[in-house]
């Protein structure tokens, strides 16, 4: 199971004219580290938050949904932020994605309990999941993180912003 779960910010930060990036801008768009994005995997559940860890691995998410677009059977992306750090092992065969993955750092649960980033490292957490729909949960998370920017005052002139560009 895959699934990504997200909170919609209601009280957004403001604009910050010295960002120039997609990165800083999230940093200066979410005022607070809560967790308010989830991705469930395998019956666990990961917490992120979007001002510390999204606005980190930003360029990340980009690459590794550039990479499955760009049709490549066989890639690494790597994740680094102060509370997610990991490497998920790619492998396409043809609509399924098959993530073997490597979390070094997580807030992982499972029920309500985290787990010590020693007993994620021996979970078996490989998973398989619908090409499309991997791509499609991404993209409604990355769709209000594009919405949240433009509400705040940034505009597509912010690099890195190509990808969002085209979220429809």
């Amino acid at each position: 199971m895959f699934k990504i779960e997200f909170n919609k910010t209601i009280e957004l930060g403001v604009i910050d004219i010295e960002d120039a990036s997609v990165s800083e801008a999230i940093w200066s768009t979410y005022p607070d580290y809560k967790s308010d994005v989830f991705i469930h995997w395998k019956g666990y559940q990961i917490e992120l938050d979007k001002r510390g860890d999204i606005s980190t691995i930003y360029n990340d998410i980009i690459d590794m949904l550039e990479e499955l677009i760009n049709n490549n059977s066989l890639f690494k992306s790597g994740f680094l932020s102060s509370t997610f750090t990991a490497y998920w092992n790619f492998k396409v065969e043809e609509r399924t994605i098959k993530i073997k993955p490597q979390f070094f750092v997580a807030s992982i649960k499972n029920n309500d309990m985290y787990l010590a980033n020693e007993e994620i490292r021996k979970l078996d957490l490989d998973i398989e999941i619908d090409f499309d729909y991997f791509i499609s949960e991404w993209s409604k998370l990355l769709k209000s993180i594009k919405e949240d920017l433009l509400k705040v005052g940034y505009t597509e002139d912010l690099e890195n912003f190509e990808y969002l560009k085209n979220l429809k």
